[in-house]
């Protein structure tokens, strides 16, 4: 597992494979020697110089340089990055995380990895470390695996991280669930031994309100829409929706973001029984609109729009919703951007803005109206899926709006959050816990 922290001691004073960044193509090249590599963008190399092992860098942008280091020092024990090159050293500092760390807690071999950055000024290096600390706990979360995280034990793990922290903690379990009425989140547990919950967890620090809401499918077989096989890979990933907005109200606490947070997890394991729901079942949600149910592999926008209606009950000034709901994100954006919709202008600009500084890629989508007529059925108030194939990705905001605040912006980030299986340059092979920077700067911003 990997270890980050901050030191003002000079690269030079310490031990363990440094790292020297050039932003000259020249200068890199005399350094190294010749390179056969023509139009290089970011380029690192392990060299040896002066009896030393060093990774010897060529950047233009900061978070791309980072990720390219990262790479070379996944696989040694002590690495020491000096990020004077940059003003603002935060970008380079995420990038360089986001491809070093590992996930081998389970193996026999495993390697413990320690990564030092140097800045004269160590304020400097306090924020952009404590970002990627919560975006490796979010990642954590989704990347173990299911017969170890699911609805109880997700509830378990946050229990104990909060110990220590101003945050308070409810959870509604299946008898609270079916007493308030929350039976989209029931009707998708159904088919799993462990019951679905809800976990709400509570920061109050500032008149500002914001509620955080994160698809917490710990695993998706599809229900009796069954996956193939070869789609069910990464299903333990499902909930990074929950992983990353736990994490953002986590280490919101920790950095004394001056804002109050209400959170919704809703919990569930998508599975197949005798008691699993079914294609045309009709459900009465928790907002009191009845649902057709007409595919069980759209459970996401189900117990996201149960959290939804019952997160009005706090009139947060603003609600977030992040969940990998749809394919076709993917196929519109791909792995590297996130759908972003949002019911007012000034608040896609916040996150546009937000994403732009911590390189976490938004593209606003629009919740076109005239499509809500393809959601409708006979039967009930509202379809769990479009009459059409097509703009999956707005089909499924448009879902979720049904039940949503008046004041609210979802993320659709099926393609950034399960990155590793688009081999995209910039993360490990790993859940990537993207959206915990971006919710951190946003509330910041808000606070």
């Amino acid at each position: 597992m990997l270890t980050i922290s901050a030191t003002d001691i000079p690269p030079e004073r310490l031990e363990g494979v440094k790292v020297k960044i050039f932003t000259s193509k020249d200068e890199f090249i005399d350094f190294i020697g010749p390179i056969w590599k023509e139009d290089v963008d970011e380029e690192c190399e392990l060299v040896r110089k002066n009896g030393e092992t060093v990774v010897a860098c060529f950047c233009k942008d900061p978070f791309y340089c980072g990720a390219e280091i990262g790479k070379k020092l996944s696989s040694v024990s002590l690495g020491v990055v000096d990020t004077t090159t940059y003003e603002d050293p935060y970008k380079l500092v995420v990038g360089v995380v986001l491809t070093a760390w590992t996930f081998d807690k389970y193996k026999s071999n495993r390697m413990e990895k320690k990564i030092l950055f140097y800045n004269p000024n160590k304020d400097k290096l306090k924020k952009p470390i404590e970002h990627a600390k919560a975006q490796m706990f979010a990642r954590e979360l989704a990347t173990e695996p299911p017969n170890i995280i699911n609805p109880k034990t997700f509830v378990d793990r946050i229990f104990e991280s909060i110990k220590e922290l101003p945050i308070e903690a409810e959870v509604l379990e299946k008898d609270d669930l079916e007493r308030e009425g929350l039976n989209l989140l029931l009707s998708v547990g159904k088919g799993s031994d462990i019951p679905p919950r809800l976990l709400i967890l509570r920061y109050n620090n500032g008149k500002q309100k914001i509620g955080l809401i994160g698809k917490g499918v710990t695993f998706d077989a599809g229900g009796y829409c069954i996956k193939p096989a070869e789609y069910m890979r990464g299903m333990h990933a499902d909930m990074s929706g929950a992983a990353v907005v736990a994490s953002a109200t986590l280490w919101a606490a920790k950095l004394n973001i001056p804002i109050s947070i209400n959170t919704y997890i809703p919990l569930a394991e998508n599975l197949i029984s005798g008691r699993a729901y079914k294609v045309e079942d009709i459900v009465r949600s928790y907002s009191g609109k009845s649902v057709h149910i007409g595919n069980t592999d759209a459970e996401g926008r189900l117990i996201l729009a149960d959290a939804l209606a019952y997160s009005k009950k706090d009139m947060n000034n603003l609600t977030v919703t992040l969940a990998t709901l749809t394919g076709a994100q993917i196929v519109a954006l791909g792995y590297d951007i996130a759908a972003l919709y949002a019911t007012k202008d000034e608040d896609a600009n916040l996150f546009e803005e937000a994403s732009r500084y911590t390189n976490e890629i938004v593209w606003r989508m629009p919740l076109y109206e005239r499509y809500r007529k393809y959601l409708k059925h006979p039967s009930a108030d509202i379809n769990n899926i479009s009459k059409i194939r097509q703009a999956g990705s707005i089909m499924g905001a448009l879902f979720l709006k049904e039940f949503a605040p008046e004041r609210w912006v979802y993320l659709d980030i099926a393609g950034p959050a399960l990155a590793f299986e688009g081999n995209v340059d910039w993360a490990s092979e790993y859940p990537t816990g993207w959206g915990t920077r971006l919710l951190l700067e946003v509330m910041e911003r808000m606070g």
